[in-house]
């Protein structure tokens, strides 16, 4: 299955990818003095949103994104990287603010540990650790076109929750916040919703993720 291009999707479904990043914006809140890392950053669209920061590192494994990464993003206090989730290239406390959405759930179990402790190494003491992950999911498998062996669907290897997000960390990160998000279309795409400023809509989001257990989960954590 081809990777989505977010940059290229139609006008109601890039509209929920743009309230997504503004969520994650919202959350890490990149300041003139903050130096942020965007890892797995595919095509640079949460990105583009983070640029309030006085420089941004989005990272991907993807050449292919990161050439599309670097088109639409052109800023200049931006630099787009291909590298390993579990081998940073980056000195030790060298980054503010750390993003990482939807990886951990992709991931086998060795290679979460190893990417949790490079942004653990990377990330400054007093730094902001900012993750999503799809929230509880029922795990589903069909059957692969080429192999015929069953493989999760959009390969994700994992259920997870706070909990098991907590484990991969170390005992210096603290969950200062959190929101549980129903799937985004359930509001985004009503016209009343749309008019909601980024708090309200959040809040109501946040309540109607809880009452039916989230379809996405949005953490921070502080370093300390």
């Amino acid at each position: 299955m081809p990777d989505q291009n977010i940059w290229e999707l139609n006008k109601s479904e890039r509209y929920k990818q743009e309230r997504r990043a503004r969520v994650i914006a919202f959350f890490l809140r990149p300041t003139p003095s903050d130096v942020i890392l965007d890892i797995a950053c595919a095509e640079g669209f949460v990105t583009s949103h983070l640029l309030k920061a006085g420089f941004v590192v989005g990272l991907d494994i993807s050449k292919n994104s990161l050439l599309l990464a670097k088109e639409k993003v052109r800023q200049s206090n931006v630099q787009f990287i291909c590298a390993d989730a579990t081998l940073l290239p980056i000195r030790t406390d060298a980054i503010d603010k750390i993003v990482m959405l939807e990886i951990l759930e992709h991931l086998p179990e060795d290679a979460q540990k190893k990417c949790c402790r490079e942004a653990d190494r990377v990330l400054k003491e007093d730094g902001t650790l900012v993750i999503s992950v799809p929230y509880r999911e029922k795990i589903t498998y069909t059957k692969c076109y080429y192999c015929g062996e069953l493989t999760p669907l959009w390969g994700h290897l994992h259920s997870m929750d706070e909990e098991k997000v907590q484990n991969l960390l170390s005992n210096r990160f603290i969950l200062t916040a959190k929101c549980h998000l129903p799937n985004l279309s359930i509001i985004s795409l009503s016209r009343i919703f749309k008019l909601l400023p980024l708090r309200l809509w959040l809040g109501l989001n946040n309540l109607l993720g809880k009452l039916r257990k989230g379809y996405w989960i949005v953490l921070k954590f502080k370093k300390t």
